[in-house]
């Protein structure tokens, strides 16, 4: 988990920004000699933008922007086809045409592979566990979420940083987290400094599930937005219902008014969007386990839906 605002904002440029504009210019203004020469780049070009489009964390520039680049990728790719077709005495080419761009070549490979872990990730499971969406209002961007184990790039809490307070990263195969975005896309102001900045922070949760609250940290700070985060897990609730644990993470600080042994329907009022824990910004964290004792952090994490949608990562709720 990057927490330095400056790389943050590098990479998200360089990701967002800076590798978009140069496949766009591949396909678009650049000419080629050959055919497999188009063939290599309209590959690389396709990858490259899935890659981007389904891993990128939007909410650091605009969630409308992926669709602008996939406006003028498939462009290019219909422009490619055009000038392959449309020049005359075009050669189809041969292996010295891959040989002389080893990099994208290479780059080809390695896309293809990672973007078929993300699809793989991102099919839903048979044995997903229902849930009511904890929001009431609102648009909502799944920023992590699929399975962890099949794609890092797509979830990052099954293979993702380690703590020592965490037992089992299993628990967090299908983890789920969410931030707001407004009618325009974004998530919050310009070059947000505080958690007031963001759209969700302080956005009312209420509980996904009838059951049985058996745990409850409330009184935890909330962090800095990519400061310095604290050794602890921030304020949470967790929920029993018929032998499923849901967590629910980083709230505000103060502001849940569930106690230990309370019993709750779908519907009640848990408290508000916080930046506690291991946050790096104001959002919600949502994961299930299924455990026949009270050792909820040794169970097997259960993949969860919403309204019968499957939370993937980029995908957007409506409350």
């Amino acid at each position: 988990m990057i927490s330095n605002k400056r790389a943050v904002y590098l990479i998200s440029l360089y990701l967002q920004i800076v590798l978009p504009l140069d496949a766009i210019d591949r396909l678009l203004i650049r000419r080629y000699d050959t055919i497999i020469a188009y063939i290599l780049l309209t590959i690389y070009a396709i990858f490259l933008f899935y890659f981007i489009y389904s891993y990128s964390y939007w909410e650091h520039t605009n969630f409308y922007l992926r669709y602008v680049y996939g406006f003028f990728i498939a462009i290019g790719v219909l422009l490619s086809v055009y000038r392959i077709f449309s020049t005359d005495n075009i050669v189809f080419g041969d292996l010295r045409d891959l040989e002389s761009r080893p990099a994208i070549v290479i780059w080809t490979i390695t896309l293809i592979i990672i973007d078929i872990s993300i699809i793989l990730s991102k099919i839903k499971k048979k044995n997903c566990l229902n849930l009511s969406f904890p929001f009431k209002s609102g648009r909502y961007l799944v920023i992590d979420g699929g399975d962890g184990k099949l794609s890092y790039f797509t979830n990052y809490h099954y293979y993702g940083w380690k703590d020592s307070n965490i037992k089992n990263y299993y628990t967090m195969q299908y983890a789920v987290d969410f931030i707001k975005l407004n009618k325009y896309g974004f998530s919050n102001k310009v070059l947000p400094k505080s958690n007031e900045d963001y759209y969700i922070f302080g956005e009312k949760v209420y509980s996904p599930v009838e059951g049985e609250v058996v745990k409850v940290e409330v009184n935890n700070d909330d962090n800095i937005p990519h400061g310095k985060l604290p050794n602890n897990w921030g304020n949470r609730v967790i929920i029993e219902s018929d032998n499923y644990f849901i967590s629910l993470y980083h709230f505000k600080k103060d502001t849940l008014v569930v106690n230990v042994g309370q019993k709750l329907k779908v519907g009640d009022y848990l408290g508000e969007v916080g930046s506690s824990g291991q946050s790096t910004r104001p959002h919600l964290h949502i994961h299930a386990v299924y455990c026949e004792d009270s050792n909820y952090q040794f169970g097997e994490g259960i993949p969860i839906a919403f309204k019968n949608i499957y939370p993937v990562k980029n995908c957007v709720i409506r409350a």
